[in-house]
């Protein structure tokens, strides 16, 4: 019955490079290490995605922790391609919204493409349909878990389209509950999950933000 940590990336460069993180995406990325070691977390297994952002934030939380630092990377836990799907469903406007540079109409946009794109499964956007997406989750999370006990931890560093997809599935919810959860996912918060070797896997927690919740941290606490 292992125990599931997936964390989303650190603040990425949203006027720059989108698969870079900030620096304080990075701050983000550190504390959630430290704060995990002052737990006495130890992680029987350590994976991230291939995208950099997702990478460059599993590296800074394993550097925070004690023990080995060494991590698989699994495409399977990369992000939906959402410039795909901006321009596959909302390409009239996408320009606009760019020039604009109103965050709030970027991601307005993002989920209402999202929308489209779960209504119609037969829409293969950026490489993939809805349906492949959550299955490509499912295969990398059972793979993550395979050979692990009830007594193992598993920090899978991801992004918040998979974290909103996986505990959708979790709890039984459907598509407009994936895209709910993807958009309100913090850099670097921690949605907890146990997955028994039997049954139902159960949502400790989501979206959670222990390490950036004091008064010194406030201006820390990001969404992009």
């Amino acid at each position: 019955m292992p125990y599931l940590y997936l964390v989303r990336h650190g603040q990425p460069d949203f006027a720059g490079n989108y698969d870079s993180i900030t620096d304080l995406g990075a701050r983000q990325s550190t504390w959630l290490g430290e704060h995990f070691a002052a737990r006495g977390l130890r992680f029987s297994r350590v994976l991230a995605g291939t995208l950099q952002r997702q990478v460059s934030t599993c590296e800074l939380v394993m550097n925070a922790l004690d023990g080995p630092r060494d991590f698989a990377r699994d495409a399977r836990f990369n992000e939906y391609d959402h410039q795909s799907l901006l321009r596959f469903f909302e390409g009239d406007r996408l320009q606009a919204i760019k020039a604009s540079g109103d965050r709030r109409e970027y991601f307005a946009a993002i989920r209402s493409a999202m929308q489209k794109w779960s209504r119609h499964d037969d829409v293969v956007a950026g490489g993939e349909s809805w349906s492949q997406f959550g299955a490509r989750i499912g295969a990398g999370v059972t793979a993550a878990c395979e050979g692990l006990g009830r007594d193992d931890n598993v920090l899978i560093v991801t992004s918040g389209g998979v974290i909103g997809r996986y505990a959708s599935e979790v709890l039984d919810a459907g598509a407009d509950a994936a895209i709910q959860l993807n958009l309100q996912i913090r850099n670097t918060g921690v949605t907890e999950v146990i997955r028994p070797a039997s049954g139902s896997a159960r949502l400790v927690s989501f979206n959670s933000i222990p390490h950036l919740e004091r008064s010194d941290r406030a201006d820390a606490i990001t969404h992009s």
